[in-house]
C-alpha cells in the first residue's frame, strides 16, 4: 500500500479533522522514518503507517481506537538497530573492563583508580586474553562485538556457549601460545586457561529462560553452561580455570523484572568454581511495565477476548504461569526489538499474521504449531 493511501485510512479509521491530520501527519512520517519502517518482520512491501491503519481498524469502537492510538504515541517503546549496536558497543568498556581492570590491579599491586595505568600493564593483557567470550543467542551479535573492541581476539570470541571438542581444544591451544608471546616463558596449566567467562545476550524480560527452579532442578541458559563449566570431561571444562572461575552475564536490554528474578535465583545457587554476577548495559526503568491503574484502557483492550487469540496459551505459554495476553510471564511490557517483537510485550502489539488478531508489530514465533 502507498504511503499516500496508508494515510487516509488511517484518517479515515480514526475519524480525524483536517485539523488533527495536520498535527499527527508530520509525528507519524518522522517515527516511521527513524525507526518503525525498520521492523524486520512486517509482511512484504507493508510499512509502518500502513501496518498501524490496519491495527487500529480492528477495533470495533472508535474510542477503542483512540485508547490503542493514544497507548502507542505515550507508551511505546522501540528499540531501534543503531540503538542495539551502540549497547553492544558499550559493553566491553562499560561492563566488562572495569572487572577486567580491577583483577589487573590486584595482580599487579597498582592503584585500580588508575586506569590508564593497569590497562598498560602487562597483567591487564594477561588477564584480558584470559577471558573468554560467549554468545547466549543469536541476539549477542558477537560480530558487532569483535568488531567494536579489536582489542578482543577473534580466538577468545565464539556466536554459542556450545563448543566442540574440536574448537575448544583450538581455542586452548592459541590462548597458550598468546600467554607465551607475552610471558617470554611457557605459561603454567593454570595460566593457559580461561579466567573469566562473559556470557553476551540482547535482551531479557522475565529472566526465565535465564535461570529458573523447577520440578526440583534447576533449568535455564545459565545452569547450562554452569554444570558445563564443572562437569570433568565437557569441552568447556577443560580449557577453563579449575578454580576463581569469574562468569559475568552481560544483557544489553533487560526489564526490572527479568533483574530482579535472575539476581535472586543466582544467589539460590550453588556455583563452586567461583562467582556469577548479572550486568546489565541498559535496564528498562520499572516504570516502563504498564500499570493497573496508569494503563487500565490499554489492560481492558488487552484482556478482551475479541482482541485475542486463545490459541496463543499454549505449553509455552504455561512456563510463564500466566496468559499471554499481557505478555509471557505477565510482564506487561509496551517494548518492539527491530528483528521480532518479544513475547513479553502485551499479545496486541505482536499478535501473528495467522491469528485471528494481527499486532501492530507481528511476531514471527519460534515454535511452530503443527497442522
Amino acid at each position: 500500500m502507498r504511503d499516500e493511501l496508508a494515510e487516509a485510512l488511517l484518517a479515515k479509521v480514526m475519524h480525524w479533522s483536517d485539523e488533527e491530520k495536520a498535527r499527527e501527519r508530520p509525528i507519524l512520517q518522522d517515527l516511521a522514518r527513524y525507526k518503525y519502517d525498520e521492523y524486520q518482520q512486517y509482511a512484504p512491501g507493508r510499512r509502518f503507517i500502513e501496518s498501524l491503519a490496519l491495527w487500529l481498524r480492528q477495533f470495533e469502537t472508535l474510542q477503542e481506537r483512540k485508547a490503542a492510538y493514544e497507548f502507542f504515541r505515550t507508551r511505546l517503546i522501540f528499540v531501534s538497530n543503531a540503538e542495539i549496536r551502540h549497547l553492544v558497543e558499550l559493553a566491553f568498556p562499560i561492563v566488562i573492563r572495569p572487572g577486567l581492570i580491577t583483577k589487573a590491579a590486584v595482580a599487579s599491586s597498582a592503584d585500580p583508580q588508575r586506569c590508564k595505568q593497569v590497562v598498560a600493564s602487562p597483567a591487564y593483557s594477561r588477564i584480558l586474553r584470559q577471558t573468554l567470550f560467549l554468545g547466549l543467542s543469536d541476539g549477542a551479535r558477537t560480530d558487532v562485538f569483535r568488531r567494536s573492541h579489536p582489542e578482543v581476539s577473534n580466538e577468545q570470541l565464539w556466536h554459542a556457549y556450545d563448543i566442540s571438542d574440536e574448537k575448544a581444544a583450538s581455542m586452548g591451544a592459541k590462548l597458550k601460545k598468546a600467554l607465551k608471546s607475552q610471558l617470554g616463558r611457557e605459561p603454567t596449566d593454570d595460566e593457559a586457561r580461561f579466567h573469566t567467562i562473559c556470557l553476551l545476550d540482547d535482551f531479557t524480560a522475565s529472566g526465565t529462560s535465564y535461570i529458573r527452579f523447577e520440578e526440583g532442578a534447576w533449568d535455564g541458559k545459565i545452569p547450562k553452561i554452569l554444570q558445563k563449566l564443572c562437569e570433568e570431561n565437557s569441552s568447556l571444562n577443560k580449557i577453563v580455570a579449575k578454580d576463581n572461575l569469574d562468569v559475568i552475564v552481560c544483557i544489553y536490554v533487560a526489564a526490572h523484572q527479568a533483574i530482579e528474578h535472575i539476581e535472586a535465583e543466582l544467589k539460590k545457587y550453588n556455583y563452586p568454581k567461583g562467582t556469577v554476577r548479572l550486568s546489565v548495559v541498559h535496564a528498562l526503568p520499572k516504570e516502563a511495565r504498564l500499570d493497573a491503574d496508569r494503563d487500565r484502557d490499554i489492560i481492558a483492550l488487552a484482556n478482551d477476548d475479541r482482541y485475542f487469540d486463545k490459541e496463543v496459551d499454549d505449553e509455552h505459554a504455561e512456563v510463564g504461569g500466566t496468559s499471554m495476553r499481557l505478555g509471557y510471564a505477565d510482564c506487561r511490557l509496551p517494548l518492539i526489538l527491530p528483528h521480532n517483537a518479544p513475547n513479553n510485550s502485551i499479545y496486541l502489539l505482536w499478535g501473528e499474521y495467522r491469528q485471528t488478531f494481527t499486532g501492530l508489530f507481528p511476531r514471527v514465533s519460534r515454535h511452530k504449531r503443527g497442522g
